[in-house]
């Protein structure tokens, strides 16, 4: 019963200066991309925000107005272009419809209004591949960049 000794795995043998080189910067290049990828989820979702409240926005512009001329109620003109109908003057407020004739307001109100998220969908996920891809290259390039200051040694 003496001759048993304890199991224990072998100590890794160290690594060499070029691993160590490309290790870390494997290790910067993940932060970076970590960091890219973040920055680039958090813009994509401002713009799809945006996208689906300028869509909102533009719907309710175009009802206000088609109540409006359902109703009968005189559109005000603007003031430097008596061509050009001031759809904010006239009490419905919004810039959607500024140098638009009044039949676009009329169409985009007998459309249906925006289903939630119909507007955000498209440009979250293209912000979202293109967060990724650019993650994924900082990521590849930073141990790229490791592994030729190394010369190209093996990690």
């Amino acid at each position: 019963m003496t001759e048993l000794r304890p199991y224990f795995a072998p100590p890794p043998p160290p690594l060499t200066a070029g691993a160590r080189f490309i290790r870390g910067f494997k290790r910067v290049g993940m932060v970076v991309a970590g960091l890219v990828l973040l920055v680039g989820l958090f813009v994509s979702y401002i713009l799809a925000r945006e996208a689906q409240e300028r869509a909102e926005k533009r719907f309710s512009q175009a009802t206000c107005i088609a109540s409006l001329v359902r109703n009968n109620r005189p559109l005000e003109r603007k003031s430097y272009d008596r061509n050009q109908y001031d759809f904010s003057a006239s009490g419905c407020p919004g810039y959607s419809f500024d140098y638009e004739p009044v039949s676009a307001a009329l169409t985009a109100a007998s459309s249906r209004a925006p289903a939630p998220l119909e507007y955000a969908i498209e440009p979250f996920s293209i912000g979202a591949a293109v967060s990724i891809g650019l993650a994924g290259t900082a990521f590849l390039g930073f141990w790229m960049l490791g592994w030729l200051c190394a010369g190209f040694t093996r990690d």
